[in-house]
């Protein structure tokens, strides 16, 4: 309250109105002087202003949103397509069909040889780098050019075992103290059977001495065969011959006898077996394995094993010769008259380290970004553009340019993405192998399939070249529809079904190249190998010499790429995977049910009555899960397609090769020409001789543990 000053000062105290303004100023002043004066005040402040503003701003928004859902429901009718099977490029099946079409005529068989021919010159061009260095180089410019999503260089570091040219590998056989046969490997002037360019070998170091022993190929009944005679396997150097087998299985059953060391060789009689693939597994034997071994040429072997005549123990007749000359097993112990014949194994192994470098390049799906389609070609320098069986990286190339060229003219998205994959490491598969352990847990996961570009041609009884595809029993279907859509090479007024409708191709045979089969299914994944199977007109002739016809040449690599590139689309666009569950699961029932023919003389030993129900009750149950992907039903749970695909790709995954068989043999892919199980052939065979069914039950009861698995996953589905 103001105060006066003084009441003196003020005629306003008086009963007469005072006419001076200041004394209306002098009366309002304070005691505390004009600073203390109060400010005048406001009717709203601007933190209540803006807090207002905000709460209608936030039921503004809600009102928006809850109003949005209203409208959406209203409008939504049964008929209306969940949003995930909607594709975001707009193409319904027929502008898709289009789309596919417009790839597989944009890729050029001329382009191709074109391309393998620049990458001959790249590879013989004079420079300082590397030969490989220089084709990673261009393959990566080249894919980084067609601006595809991602394109990036991975390298990895291994060791390599090479010949020790100072101090080679050395063999000796030795009878009475006294030298009969010495052999060197590595040394300047010694001839290693089975090297690769560089000197990298197949070896396992070490030291080793022991009596020969002739094993044939080291099978189960093999060793069988040498356990019921008098030859001891325990501390013996076991002399093995390539094939029936892989070679770690060779090395595993041997070394479960004790033997000092193995010596392996080829025989000229067998189907030759790629070098590669031991040059695949030379970098990995020492992980596994601690045997010392070491590879022999034929002539070497033969010499071995006539050392082994004079007081040698009669092999079975299955081990005879072409000519029929009798092989024996070893020298006969309880025979003084004859000496042993022992062998010293001194394996010196150098290793050098190796660069390997993957180049990859990515398109990704629009809708399904963590599936992709794997195409892949191994990058051999030494003989890229000069050989139709390493042709592989100018497909991958061409099918990448035409992939890229019309993802960006005619705006399409593919639904699940696809990788181009250039291996290094040669023939060996060490570029794959070295990429599968770095990602071996979503490698598995994430990949619909392999698609292998290296064709493969195989000689054969057939009068005219027929092109073949081997993969899943799943996409058997999905490939037949394909070979009705390519025209054959030969007569374009034929598509490559009607041209060769007379030459059924054996589902059961596996073909292709069983190194990249057997490394991806061990992680789960479906392998799609494609190549020709021709006539070998004259002895000795190169076995794709009809290939190198003038006039049909480019256009066979043509067509292999069209059906590959026509393969990967469907998987990469279908909405639903097209893998055909009922075909698979007819396809098991058949080859255990001719396994079961097998095993009908076998019921008192082995318990088969489950696996009778097993592959009758699968057999049913995949024909409903057909039915019911194929309904639509289905097609009306959100995100149902997505998780049908996803037990589609499981499935498969469970049956490739189950854990307790992994090392051995795979269980469903490895069939015998006549439809049923290898893997049970060999081994009811194996336990015909042995009385011992053991092996055979082990089997049988893995196969019955996968097929409940398959049945319990179908079911829950």
């Amino acid at each position: 309250m103001a105060t006066p000053k003084s009441m003196k000062s003020f005629r306003s105290w008086s009963s007469v109105d005072s006419v001076d303004p200041n004394d209306v100023r002098r009366l309002c002043d304070t005691e505390a002087g004009p600073s203390a004066r109060k400010p005048a005040g406001r009717c709203v402040s601007t933190w209540t202003f803006s807090l207002v503003v905000l709460i209608i701003s936030v039921f503004l928004l809600v009102g928006l949103f809850v109003g949005y859902y209203i409208h959406d429901g209203q409008i939504y009718t049964d008929k209306t397509p969940c949003d995930y099977t909607l594709r975001t490029d707009g193409f319904d099946a027929d502008q898709l069909e289009m789309v596919h079409e417009n790839v597989m005529y944009l890729m050029s068989g001329r382009r191709i040889t074109d391309t393998a021919g620049k990458m001959t010159s790249v590879i013989t061009q004079k420079s300082g780098e590397s030969s490989d260095k220089r084709m990673v180089t261009y393959i990566h410019e080249t894919l980084k050019n067609l601006r595809l999503d991602k394109v990036e260089t991975a390298q990895y570091t291994v060791e390599v075992p090479s010949l020790d040219a100072d101090n080679p590998s050395e063999i000796t056989l030795s009878k009475s103290g006294d030298e009969v046969l010495v052999l060197k490997y590595g040394g300047k002037n010694s001839t290693e059977p089975l090297k690769k360019e560089g000197g990298s070998i197949v070896a396992i170091p070490g030291r080793a001495r022991g009596h020969l022993v002739y094993g044939f190929y080291g099978r189960r009944q093999d060793i069988y065969h040498i356990k019921k005679s008098i030859i001891s396997l325990k501390n013996c150097v076991l002399l093995l011959r390539l094939g029936e087998i892989s070679i770690r299985e060779k090395i595993r059953l041997a070394s479960l006898e004790s033997v000092s060391g193995i010596l392996l060789y080829q025989d000229p009689s067998d189907s030759a077996m790629s070098l590669h693939e031991l040059e695949s597994v030379a970098y990995e034997l020492n992980e596994n394995f601690h045997v010392p071994v070491h590879l022999v040429t034929s002539s070497d072997s033969n010499r071995m094993l006539r050392e082994l005549r004079d007081g040698g123990v009669i092999a079975p007749d299955e081990w005879a010769s072409e000519t029929g000359e009798k092989s024996y097993l070893g020298i006969n112990p309880n025979n003084a008259t004859f000496p042993a014949a022992v062998v010293e194994m001194k394996v010196n192994v150098i290793y050098t380290q190796e660069t390997i470098s993957n180049v990859m390049g990515t398109i990704y799906g629009d809708m399904e970004s963590d599936r992709f389609v794997v195409i892949g070609a191994v990058r051999d320098e030494s003989v890229a553009g000069g050989s139709d069986l390493d042709l592989g990286t100018a497909h991958l190339l061409e099918m990448a340019q035409a992939f890229a060229n019309i993802k960006f003219a005619e705006k399409w998205g593919p639904r699940r993405g696809v990788r181009f994959c250039s291996w290094g490491g040669g023939k060996s598969m060490k570029g794959l192998s070295e990429y599968i352990k770095a990602n071996k847990y979503v490698f598995g996961e994430q990949t619909i399939a392999y698609i292998d570009l290296d064709l493969y041609i195989e000689r054969s009884s057939t009068e005219k070249t027929v092109f073949e595809v081997a993969s899943s029993p799943a996409l058997h279907k999905l490939i037949q529809q394909v070979l009705h859509q390519v025209p054959h090479p030969e007569d374009k007024q034929f598509t490559i079904a009607d041209w060769q409708y007379d030459q059924p191709v054996n589902p059961f045979v596996s073909h292709g190249n069983q190194m990249i089969c057997n490394t991806l299914h061990s992680q789960g994944t479906v392998v799609i190998s494609v190549g020709y199977s021709v006539k070998q007109i004259k002895d000795g002739e190169e076995t794709s010499a009809v290939l190198h016809d003038s006039e049909h040449h480019d256009q066979y690599h043509l067509a292999a790429s069209r059906v590959i590139s026509l393969l990967a689309l469907q998987l990469m666009d279908d909405q639903q995977l097209p893998l055909n569950l009922g075909n698979y699961t007819k396809f098991i029932h058949d080859v255990f049910a001719r396994s079961l023919v097998d095993l009908s003389n076998a019921q008192a030993n082995v318990d088969i009555e489950m696996l009778s129900n097993s592959i009758d009750n699968l057999s049913r149950i995949g024909k409903a899960f057909q039915d019911f992907v194929s309904s639509d039903v289905n097609k009306g749970i959100p995100l149902g397609i997505r998780r049908m695909n996803d037990i589609k790709m499981g499935v498969d995954k469970i049956l490739t090769s189950p854990p307790e068989l992994r090392f051995t043999s795979p269980l469903l892919y490895d069939t015998a020409p006549d439809g049923s199980s290898q893997l049970l052939k060999e081994a009811i065979k194996t336990a015909s001789i042995t009385k011992k069914w053991d092996q055979v039950q082990q089997i049988v009861n893995a196969i019955n543990r996968a097929l409940q698995e398959v049945m319990s996953y179908l079911q829950l589905s």
